[in-house]
């Protein structure tokens, strides 16, 4: 279960290269130092990663409080259904698709202040940076969200964001310390594989469900025994 979340944020980090990596490579650094330079970036990375795991623990607390009376191994269907579906919807209709005015607002503050960190350079400064930027609205990070909650388990929820957020670590931690060959050489070409990113995802999430709901079924045509599903 936590191989596949890594993996996800591995993959999915070369698509941040082009979207997060000028963000990253602007940061608010102290320059006097070669080695804090390389630790504020460490703490910034660090700082995103550790909100990852808060909102795992988060979303994984929701999903075993609901497992009660909601079947996860259907809903663990219906989203990675709704994920492949938003893969596959026209350009044009997404463009009309817009963020919940509370959560817009949100979007708005969480802005704000990263806007009022630029002007400091302390390595505390570069931490919280970490942290808020953890919380921007991404697409990559709800679908992990949604392998979270699935996990029905307050720890593996918060575990299956933490393993996430290593996966991002080699690209976003690499941007970050000015290695400006990643976005020249991924920028235009990678994104073009947050498409599968979903797709593989979505597909495990389905193939999860199935095999939970009809386990005899499955098994004659394909061995899943090693594709966990949290109860």
């Amino acid at each position: 279960m936590f191989y596949s979340a890594f993996i996800m944020g591995f993959i999915g980090s070369l698509h941040c290269v082009g979207m997060c990596g000028p963000i990253a490579m602007m940061l608010p650094a102290d320059t006097s130092k070669r080695w804090k330079f390389i630790l504020g970036r460490v703490l910034y990375n660090g700082g995103r990663v550790l909100t990852y795991g808060v909102l795992g623990l988060f979303v994984g607390f929701i999903g075993e409080s609901t497992g009660y009376f909601i079947s996860q191994k259907s809903l663990s269907i219906i989203l990675g259904a709704l994920i492949l579906f938003g893969v596959f919807l026209p350009k044009s209709w997404q463009n009309k698709l817009s963020l919940n005015p509370q959560i817009f607002r949100f979007t708005n503050f969480i802005k704000s202040s990263l806007s009022a960190l630029f002007k400091k350079h302390s390595l505390v400064t570069q931490f919280t940076f970490g942290l808020l930027n953890g919380f921007l609205p991404c697409g990559l990070v709800y679908a992990a969200l949604s392998g979270a909650f699935l996990t029905e388990r307050v720890i593996d929820g918060m575990f299956f964001m933490l393993f996430f957020g290593f996966g991002t670590l080699p690209m976003m931690l690499g941007i970050s310390l000015g290695a400006t060959w990643f976005r020249k050489t991924f920028a235009l070409k990678l994104p073009k594989l947050i498409p599968i990113t979903y797709s593989i995802l979505a597909i495990w999430l389905i193939i999860r469900g199935f095999n939970a709901v009809y386990p005899h079924i499955i098994k004659q045509n394909i061995d899943l025994s090693n594709i966990p599903f949290c109860h």
